[in-house]
């Protein structure tokens, strides 16, 4: 990337700091739907199987997004912290949701509103990720 910019003498640090600040938001996309949604792992072998599979995690992760963007963390006086919908945990009660097949709906809204995270400013952990492989549906044991 600096390479590519080097030859241009247009950019300035803070336009390459706008540009990589965009870029962050569609990284954690990605690792979002790797990791979350499980994208990381596919279970077909045949290409259009592997496309489907692909769609169905992307439009799954779209839906859950759209979701999560419309919850309202109510402000309260007495956190140290803003707050944020832990996508992870939204994720697993609207997989549950779309599971249910007894008819009742559940105070979805409710209940991923009580799962929030603070947002803390300048915090950085290494992520130690273990690395999966594929498990196909025709070797798949229960």
């Amino acid at each position: 990337m600096i390479s590519l910019f080097s030859k241009y003498e247009k950019f300035t640090i803070d336009d390459i700091k706008d540009l990589y600040c965009k870029r962050w938001d569609i990284e954690n996309s990605f690792r979002e739907l790797k990791y979350v949604i499980g994208l990381n792992a596919l279970h077909s072998k045949k290409r259009k199987l592997i496309q489907q599979e692909i769609y169905t995690r992307m439009i799954l992760y779209n839906f859950c997004q759209r979701i999560v963007q419309e919850i309202k963390i109510p402000k309260k006086d007495n956190r140290k912290y803003e707050y944020q919908v832990n996508f992870t945990r939204s994720f697993h009660i609207l997989r549950h949701f779309l599971r249910k097949t007894d008819g009742k709906t559940p105070p979805v809204d409710y209940l991923i509103a009580k799962e929030i995270l603070p947002i803390r400013p300048g915090r950085t952990d290494t992520r130690y990720v273990k690395v999966k492989t594929n498990v196909f549906f025709n070797y798949r044991y229960d």
